[in-house]
């Protein structure tokens, strides 16, 4: 069953300082880097590794459990009462998955039952990633979510955190059965088929933007930092929570989720 933590990883600002850091100030050893990832160990052979990166697309906090089988757990889903977020994929190594326990915790599980050595690399992508349960991708139900979008009624960008958002949500994602793509996931699709040009012209968006003191969109700015030439990509990720969370700080009155995303979408322009 649950063997050990087999790694954490973190998002770091930039990878070099936090790379010379960790292994010349904390002292652990640099067993892989990369252009955007590090692996560290954090201890002797058979302890865990710290996994630094600067991709904004890939989780800024996680931590990941060794199993002995990936594969068994899904076969014994129901018995165990695990939730599969996603079946398990096949990484470099061995399986990986994302499950939910019995209350609601996300758990990233992986095994080594096809390691062939510990120089074994894990790939950073789709289809292998060390991301165990990100990035997995569903087929775009182009013609469902342009009939929900249309019967929303909403733009594109009147729709993140909104009870809209949840109403195109609900429908899609039960079309896929009983493994379904998360909220990011959704997004992606809706992107995608925007891009095809498939959505149907909505006019301006409803929601408008919050009024905030310049000082307070000059902070925004900072916090968003190169992402804001990505800003279609923050909407529910934990990079994005981080940034509402750290913005709401510096205000004297939070904003909601969806108020910060469309403030965010006016700098952009």
């Amino acid at each position: 069953m649950l063997r050990n933590v087999d790694r954490i990883v973190l998002r770091v600002p930039q990878l070099k300082a936090a790379v010379n850091y960790y292994r010349d100030v904390i002292g652990l050893k640099v067993l892989r880097e990369s252009a955007h990832v590090a692996n560290l160990r954090l201890g002797d052979d058979d302890a865990p590794e710290l996994v630094l990166h600067d991709d904004p697309d890939l989780p800024a906090e996680a931590v990941y459990l060794l199993v002995d089988d990936v594969r068994d757990l899904y076969e014994r889903r129901e018995q165990l009462r695990l939730a599969f977020v996603h079946p398990p994929a096949r990484g470099a190594r061995g399986w990986r998955a994302a499950v939910k326990d019995p209350f609601g915790t996300v758990l990233h599980v992986l095994d080594r039952t096809a390691s062939t050595g510990d120089d074994d690399v894990e790939d950073l992508r789709a289809g292998g990633t060390l991301f165990a349960g990100v990035g997995q991708k569903f087929p775009v139900k182009a013609d469902l979510l342009v009939k929900l979008y249309e019967k929303v009624g909403r733009t594109a960008d009147d729709l993140p955190y909104t009870p809209h958002f949840e109403t195109i949500y609900e429908p899609y994602a039960k079309a896929f059965g009983e493994i379904q793509p998360d909220r990011a996931e959704l997004w992606r699709h809706l992107l995608n088929v925007r891009k095809a040009g498939k959505l149907p012209k909505l006019g301006e968006a409803r929601s408008r933007p919050p009024s905030v003191e310049p000082e307070a969109r000059d902070k925004l700015r900072e916090l968003l930092g190169d992402e804001l030439g990505r800003r279609d990509r923050l909407p529910y990720t934990a990079r994005f929570e981080q940034i509402v969370d750290r913005f709401n700080a510096t205000l004297p009155r939070p904003l909601s989720p969806h108020l910060v995303w469309r403030l965010v979408a006016t700098l952009a322009k």
